[in-house]
């Protein structure tokens, strides 16, 4: 994928009035995306454990595992979105195998209508990780 080009694709995109209300998802967001055509961004964030469980069943090789998994217990893509995007106009949502995408959906329109709903900076896997011999493998 050229960076470049799907940022300006985007930004040309975005500048027209008819794609208001537009969604765009993928953790290349913070990279491809123009962040003043954007309103919100959310970044869904899933426990270290039950993403190793996701990656082991869809035979991602221990690399992809390893990296996939140091990003999302450091946080990089909500720190790349952060260093990009007005801190009011991001957010972080945590998702895990019990809450129903349609929750998640709900909790993220209310964000976009109430910006004091949206939160970031709350979510911390590295004081549950640090501790547990098999997780802290992955920061090494």
């Amino acid at each position: 994928m050229d960076i470049k080009k799907t940022f300006n694709l985007l930004k040309s995109m975005l500048s027209l009035n008819k794609y208001n209300n537009t969604i765009i998802v993928g953790h290349l967001a913070p990279y491809v995306v123009d962040p003043p055509l954007v309103d919100l961004a959310v970044i869904l964030r899933r426990s270290p454990y039950e993403l190793k469980k996701i990656y082991e069943d869809r035979s991602y090789s221990e690399k992809k595992i390893h990296d996939n998994l140091i990003s999302e217990i450091l946080g990089i893509i909500s720190y790349d979105f952060l260093e990009k995007f007005n801190k009011t106009d991001i957010a972080e949502l945590e998702i895990n195998e019990n809450v129903l995408p349609s929750i998640s959906a709900q909790k993220i329109v209310k964000m976009h209508v109430n910006k004091n709903l949206r939160e970031f900076g709350k979510i911390d896997w590295l004081p549950i990780v640090q501790n547990d011999p098999q997780m802290f493998k992955f920061l090494s």
